[in-house]
Order: C-alpha cells, then sequence, then structure tokens
C-alpha cells in the first residue's frame, strides 16, 4: 500500500501536471454493489454526480493527508482519493479503447516508462483540455474516489493523527496508545498519519526498537528518535521518488528507488546491515502485520 512517501510523491507530480488545467470528461468502470448508496464512485448514483459536478472545473492544487491525495476545484469542491493497496495515478496520452472499454495508450506515446505492466489497469480518468487524461491504474480495484465540499475537509479527517513533518513530541497522544505495541501504535492514523508496514519497520531497526515493544516502556529519549528518524526517513524516501518494491509508480509510470535503501524491510534471512551488528533480520505477526527486525539490536526492554 502507498504510504506517506508514495501518496507525497503523487501530489508532487500533480500539481507539476495538471494545475490549471480544466476537466473536460470523467469516466470509470468501477461498479459495486458493497458500494451502494454511499459517496463512493463505486456506487454509479453517485459517479453520476461527481461527473456533474467537476466537469468544466479547474484544478486549483493538490495536497495530501495522511495517505490521502486531495484535489482542489475551482468550485470549491474537493475530490479525495485513497490508492488503497495497489492504485497509482499516471499522466499521459491515453485513448479509450471501445474494444478493450478501458484507457490505453494512445499509439503516438513516447513515454516508455508508462509501458511497465504495473501501469496497465486502468479504471478511471479525467480528460483535461490539454488533451492529455490522468489515468488510475488500481490493479485489485480497492482504490477509494469521493468528492465534498472545501470547506468540510479538515472535519473529514478529524479521525486522522497529526502529520509527522514539524511535529513534536508533545503532540502526540501516547497516554491514549500508552499500552500499544510500537509498530502497531505507529501504523495507526490516529496516533500519527502516514507511517504503515515498510516505513514503521526502517523506522524501529534505526531505532533500536522491537516491534512489539509496550509504548509505555520506551524512554522519552528514545521517543524523540522514533520521531526524528521518522521524520529524516520519510523525507529521505520522498526525495527519491518513494518505494516500489511492488507496484507503486509515479505519474510519469517511473519506480521510485527507496526499495534499494531497505535496511530490514523484506530482509528476513540477512545478517543486519546495522554497524557492529551481526544479527540475523527476522520476521513474526505484529498486529496482524508482518514485522522484520534483528533480535539482536532491538531487544525488547521488558
Amino acid at each position: 500500500m502507498p504510504e506517506l512517501p508514495e501518496v507525497q510523491t503523487v501530489v508532487n507530480g500533480l500539481n507539476k501536471k495538471i494545475k490549471n488545467l480544466l476537466i473536460m470528461d470523467v469516466w470509470s468502470d468501477y461498479n459495486s454493489t458493497y458500494y451502494l448508496g454511499k459517496n463512493n464512485i463505486k456506487d454509479i448514483s453517485f459517479f453520476k454526480k461527481f461527473k456533474k459536478n467537476i466537469l468544466n472545473k479547474k484544478i486549483i492544487k493538490a495536497e495530501r493527508r495522511a495517505k490521502n491525495i486531495l484535489i482542489h476545484l475551482s468550485n470549491k469542491k474537493t475530490i479525495i482519493i485513497h490508492l488503497k493497496m495497489t492504485g497509482h495515478f499516471l499522466y499521459g496520452d491515453y485513448v479509450f479503447d471501445k474494444r478493450e472499454k478501458t484507457f490505453i495508450l494512445n499509439k503516438t506515446n513516447k513515454n516508455k516508462f508508462l509501458t511497465d505492466k504495473f501501469n496497465q489497469f486502468i479504471h478511471f480518468a479525467i480528460t483535461f483540455n490539454n488533451g492529455k487524461v490522468l489515468a488510475l491504474s488500481d490493479m485489485r480495484k480497492f482504490a477509494s474516489i469521493t468528492l465534498i465540499d472545501t470547506k468540510l475537509v479538515k472535519d473529514f479527517f478529524k479521525k486522522n493523527g497529526p502529520e509527522p513533518f514539524g511535529l513534536k513530541l508533545s503532540n502526540l497522544n501516547f497516554k491514549k496508545f500508552k499500552n500499544g505495541k510500537i509498530k502497531t501504535v505507529l501504523m495507526n492514523p490516529e496516533f500519527i498519519a502516514g507511517i504503515g508496514n515498510i516505513y514503521s519497520d526502517e523506522i524501529l531497526w534505526q531505532v533500536g526498537i522491537h516491534p512489539e515493544e509496550r509504548v509505555k516502556n520506551i524512554s522519552d529519549k528514545k521517543l524523540k528518535e522514533i520521531l526524528k528518524f521518522a521524520q529524516k526517513i520519510l523525507k529521505s524516501s520522498i526525495e527519491i521518488g518513494g518505494d516500489s518494491m511492488s507496484d507503486f509508480r509515479n505519474i510519469d509510470g517511473k519506480r521510485g528507488e527507496f526499495q534499494n535503501k531497505h535496511k530490514c524491510y523484506r530482509l528476513e534471512n540477512t545478517i543486519c546491515k546495522k554497524k557492529n551488528c551481526d544479527g540475523i533480520l527476522e520476521k513474526k505477526i505484529v498486529g496482524g502485520r508482518v514485522a522484520r527486525f534483528c533480535l539482536k539490536h532491538q531487544k525488547k526492554l521488558c
């Protein structure tokens, strides 16, 4: 699932490519009875309202909140997208193929990266006044798209915790989560926004904290280190386009590079890369998710 750095990578790309463009058309083949009556384009009735509200509207800007993409429109409406497991946006020369019943690359396309096999599962597309298309490739069709009044955005995310950048330890509600396991707490969107499986593993490896350690057992000094490395690691990943170990691609269809910087994620059964540590990385289910860690330098405190 795309985490904060991947979503921010998409948002950065959107602001470069679609800002100030007019929406001329929108298409989707999402259709699920599970979403009937819900404010999601997978409900056909909602999609019709969605389309009516965004046609001929200008893109003001894109933003990120937690793992969500926000596209603000000129009519004071905001499109909110959660990419879920396999979603990523692509921008380029696409045309609708009646035979395939989806958007495909135009024969004049010169961007070889868009031909990547993970970029071929188009289920949503916005056509702009410059002829370009913003297409959503979503192999497992889990992505979520809705539309709300821009003035309601803050309330829409009221349950989400604070963003990690510029954050101080005092801004985090450790009291509420003191009995939780630190990996699970870091991944809880009500505690802090945007951190998932990849980055929680990498952060805890750097700090030397076992993923099952209870928050109440961790000193303020170590908690500050966790926050410090969270900010550092997330920022460094954004700078290199996020993590593409799986199917994530940026809007130009290119892979990110953070998967080449992993210290522990998906490196179980290998020798720890920590200086002066010769431990073997292990994996274990923690809170329903797979955690990777070094048992030698990430020992439990209690």
